[in-house]
């Protein structure tokens, strides 16, 4: 079960043709150490990541939506929030959350004012009434925003 759902992973991010052409052969068309200056393969109207700004976070395709089974709360009121801290995202140092606005789906900071059991009491610069807060699927969107910012690897390194 965990294999299928690396392969349905990739799929959402990459596109199935680099899922594909994973056991490519090296004699074939292909260099590595190319131009550092290349647009990022990994977002396109075609892939599952179909913008990327580093602004406004990036936008995901209905595939990949539906692949990742994202639940979101949405936030009504104008100061402090209560969400379930399942929204809470741990990477390394980085404590964030994830809000989606105008389908842009971007990892922000907060501040904590207080925890109840499963719901967290949050407030931040960076949300507003009518925002989405993304309670499951936080660890997907954290490497789809590593892939959009060009951060992983196109294909595989060594």
């Amino acid at each position: 079960m965990k294999k299928i759902l690396i392969i349905v992973f990739c799929v959402a991010i990459y596109g199935w043709t680099a899922v594909a052409s994973e056991g490519h052969d090296h004699e074939e068309s292909h260099e590595h150490g190319g131009d550092e200056s290349e647009e990022n393969g990994s977002v396109g109207p075609d892939k599952g990541i179909t913008s990327f700004d580093e602004h406004d976070g990036f936008k995901l395709s209905p595939e990949a939506l539906k692949n990742f089974e994202l639940k979101t709360v949405a936030l009504k009121g104008a100061v402090s929030w209560e969400i379930p801290a399942s929204a809470v995202l741990y990477s390394g140092e980085e404590v964030n959350l994830y809000r989606v606005r105008e389908g842009f789906y971007k990892r922000i900071d907060f501040d904590t004012i207080s925890k109840n059991g499963s719901q967290v009491k949050i407030k931040s610069k960076d949300l507003q009434a009518g925002d989405e807060v993304v309670v499951q699927g936080v660890g997907f969107l954290r490497t789809a925003e590593i892939v959009a910012s060009g951060g992983a690897p196109e294909g595989h390194s060594h």
